[in-house]
């Protein structure tokens, strides 16, 4: 009796090996897409064609995680009337498990970014940055989370990079060392019993590459759809545990399975290009009932294209643009200065128009979705000059720094170091000064020293002329409404050494 009753307690554990090992396996599926500001992004995919894929995928899955990359709150005509609200409201629909803190979300500055972290349905992670005012996370943004999931704890953290203070004049936001801020994060979560840490960021980072060798982080989420444009684009990682999305309009499944005590994941990534989907029918209605609102004040017919026009991103940040003059003479017909200056930044249709096209207040307003109002400053003539150094300091970035000019010609040497790079400069046709003193006409944002325009706050502000300082958009559809047909060329402002390829 004795040898069979072993024989059996023997076959019954080998029989338990496989269960337990099935016991102990897990599989977290998770969805994932940033950089969406435009809620209908033809011709990528929209909101719409997202929800879809969510659909398809929490169907075919259980317990799906969806992680959104944020840089999206901002630019667009919409979120220049409601700040990003919008954005927000389709999230909540979208149900999204938690969404990282990118650039963007602070484009209309601190306060109305806490305003749309407690809109969201959802939690919105900023693992490095403090606000000095209460020593804290800046109000509505939690520093790590956890999610629980087919029995898995998922940790997640999100890290932005310090140029968003320069970028966007932001005065109540400290940006921390984010690897530091990573490293304590991740020990947090794996106190707290995460399985699994996922990094968001939009930024590059060469620390991340050190933190997936060393297991810190499991995975890595970051998305930036203009990475091709510079002359910085070197990817450090061909990691499949760093999921880089370079299209616009792309979306990411992501299927990670790992046993318990095994410090290896199993990665897979299904990148998904949203034009593909069909869209989902109630938000589309969601998203159709925000333009409703808006068409018929927007569209209002304003001057007529004689010639073709490119404001797509690498055009505006990177030479002498015709639409680039057109705002500029603007402000320097309204202010009648001696110049006037404006950012490639401030521009954001990305579009290239046909002449003959009918310029309409939708155009304007997607074309300049920032409410900046014009401001006027006395300035002398060597911090006009820095300051036109600082526009031309990052090209090869392609930047929102890069100057469009009125009444100003230069001559540019990329190859000479950033701050020296202008050789020749005029105002008005004549040799700038250093000493003397010049009006120029600019935006609130660049006066106040945003985008690295510091020099421009060594200015003195003039009082505009009339009661209400108007917004740019609005000046510049008052010029070309006056003017009914407008040329968007250029005419030598911004000259390269040597101009050969440059200002064709």
């Amino acid at each position: 009796m004795y040898r069979p009753l072993l024989f059996l307690v023997a076959l019954f554990s080998a029989l338990l090996v496989p269960f337990r090992v099935l016991a102990d396996a897990h599989q977290l599926t998770l969805v994932y897409a940033a950089e969406l500001p435009l809620i209908k992004n033809e011709p990528y995919g929209s909101y719409a064609q997202l929800a879809t894929l969510l659909e398809q995928t929490r169907e075919q899955h259980a317990d799906v995680t969806f992680l959104f990359g944020g840089g999206s709150l901002a630019p667009s005509m919409l979120s220049s009337f409601d700040r990003g609200a919008h954005i927000i409201d389709i999230l909540n629909t979208l149900e999204p498990d938690a969404m990282a803190v990118a650039k963007r979300e602070f484009s209309y500055f601190e306060d109305e970014f806490s305003l749309r972290a407690y809109e969201a349905a959802f939690p919105m992670i900023l693992s490095n940055a403090t606000d000095p005012l209460t020593g804290a996370n800046i109000d509505g943004a939690v520093r790590r989370l956890i999610i629980e999931k087919s029995g898995a704890k998922i940790g997640v953290v999100s890290v932005i990079h310090n140029s968003v203070v320069e970028e966007y004049l932001l005065q109540r936001l400290q940006i921390t060392d984010p690897a530091a801020a990573v490293e304590t994060q991740v020990e947090y979560l794996k106190k707290e019993g995460a399985d699994i840490i996922v990094l968001m960021t939009s930024d590059k980072h060469d620390f991340v590459d050190q933190l997936l060798k060393q297991n810190t982080v499991d995975l890595v989420l970051r998305t930036d759809p203009h990475f091709t444009l510079t002359s910085d684009n070197q990817h450090s990682s061909n990691a499949q545990e760093y999921v880089f999305i370079t299209t616009p309009g792309t979306a990411a499944v992501i299927n990670v399975d790992w046993q318990d005590g095994d410090a290896e994941k199993q990665i897979s990534v299904n990148t998904q290009s949203l034009n593909q989907l069909p869209v989902n029918k109630p938000v589309e209605a969601q998203i159709n009932a925000y333009d409703d609102r808006i068409s018929t004040l927007l569209g209002e017919e304003i001057a007529t294209l004689s010639t073709s026009m490119n404001t797509q991103r690498y055009d505006v940040r990177t030479s002498e643009n015709g639409f680039g003059n057109l705002i500029s003479d603007a402000l320097r017909d309204a202010s009648h200065t001696d110049a006037a200056l404006i950012n490639g930044g401030a521009i954001r249709g990305e579009r290239i128009y046909t002449p003959g096209h009918v310029l309409t207040r939708e155009d304007i307003s997607t074309e300049l979705p920032f409410r900046s109002r014009i401001t006027v400053l006395r300035i002398a003539g060597r911090h006009l000059k820095a300051a036109l150094e600082n526009g031309l300091s990052q090209v090869e970035q392609v930047t929102g720094r890069f100057p469009h000019v009125s009444g100003l010609t230069m001559n540019v040497d990329l190859n000479s170091p950033a701050g020296q790079r202008i050789k020749y400069l005029t105002v008005n046709e004549k040799p700038i000064e250093d000493a003397r003193i010049y009006t120029l006409a600019t935006s609130d944002f660049l006066a106040g020293g945003g985008d690295g325009y510091d020099a421009l706050t060594m200015g003195t502000e003039v009082p505009f002329s009339q009661q209400v300082t108007p917004l740019i958009a609005d000046i510049v559809i008052s010029v070309f409404r006056r003017n009914q047909t407008v040329a968007a060329k250029k005419s030598g402002r911004i000259n390269y050494m040597p101009s050969i390829g440059r200002n064709d």
